[in-house]
């Protein structure tokens, strides 16, 4: 019994920290794509070009 509970959260803790690296690396890739969009807003009402 008592090894059940052992290997819950050993099982537990492992998915939290596969979570929380697969967080970290998923926010740089993110930042990029926000700013090229919002150059790309900037560049489309651009009041030079009117």
């Amino acid at each position: 019994m008592f090894m059940e509970y052992v290997l819950f959260f050993y099982m537990l803790g492992l998915g939290l920290v596969a979570y929380i690296f697969h967080e970290m690396d998923e926010r740089p890739k993110e930042v990029p794509r926000t700013k090229v969009e919002h150059n790309k807003e900037q560049w489309e009402h651009d009041p030079k070009e009117k």
